[in-house]
Order: structure tokens, then sequence, then C-alpha cells
């Protein structure tokens, strides 16, 4: 069984999936240290106890942006992904949160298709925002969603 809870603590898992999801992830500290941040807070799905996908939030006064959402790749299309947005945003709305923002790369179709079914809408673009592996940059846009 499925279940979501807050992550408080470090867990080894955050690196792996974040390292098998993008071209550059993060490290332990990266991760220890947003824990450790006040105005940052994160989420997960847990399978017998085991972290299959999570996002990491910040929040400053009524806003709120992703800094990062992943799932195993083992476990995806499970529906992890959503079930997380739809937690999150719930949580955020008791928080007075009014928008939650994030960055989505241009060339992830599937991320972006899921944002929008959940009523994410455009409201920017970055050019050139992401890396890729090889040397390729990647434009970014910018979602926003009204809690």
């Amino acid at each position: 069984m499925n279940r979501i809870r807050q992550i408080e603590e470090f867990d080894p898992r955050l690196v792996e999936i974040h390292a098998q999801t993008f071209d550059f992830g993060w490290n332990n500290s990266d991760f220890s240290e947003y824990l450790k941040g006040e105005k940052y807070s994160a989420f997960g799905v847990y399978e017998a106890e085991r972290l299959q996908a999570f996002v990491l939030i910040s929040v400053v006064v009524d806003e709120a942006e992703i800094l990062t959402i992943a799932t195993d790749p083992i476990a995806q299309r499970r529906g992890h992904a959503r079930a997380l947005l739809q937690h999150l945003i719930a949580h955020l709305a008791h928080k007075d949160i009014r928008s939650l923002f994030l960055e989505v790369a241009v060339d992830n179709p599937a991320a972006i298709a899921l944002y929008e079914g959940l009523g994410f809408r455009k409201v920017g673009r970055r050019p050139l925002y992401y890396s890729r592996r090889g040397g390729a940059l990647v434009d970014a846009l910018i979602l926003s969603l009204a809690v």
C-alpha cells in the first residue's frame, strides 16, 4: 500500500531517485540543507517504507515553488507524481498559500501534460534554462496554479 507523508530527515533515496531522473542530480548536502531549512518542505510516496517519489518545495509568504519532483524510474506510470501534487495542493490550501509555481523543460511533454491536467497554466518562459548532458540547453516553461 502506498502512502504519502512529509519527509523530515535526509533519505539517501532522494539523491538516488533525483540522479536517475535528471541529467544533473543533487547531492546529499543539497537535500540535507533543504530539509533543515524553515521555508522548505518535502513530501514522499512510500511503498513498504521505501521512498518511490518525492516533491520538494519552498514557501515564501503566500507563494510556493516546486524546486524538484521526481519518481523512481521503476515506479513511474503508477500515479505517484499526480498523487503527490494533489496532496501538496491540498496541503498548501490549508496553509493559506495563494499560488504554486514550477519550471518544466519544454522537452518533457509527459510532465507538462500532468501539470496542465491539474490546472497549471503557462505564465512565462526561461530561454536556455536547463543544461543537458552533452551540453545542449533547453528552455523552461514557468507554470502557475492558483491554490
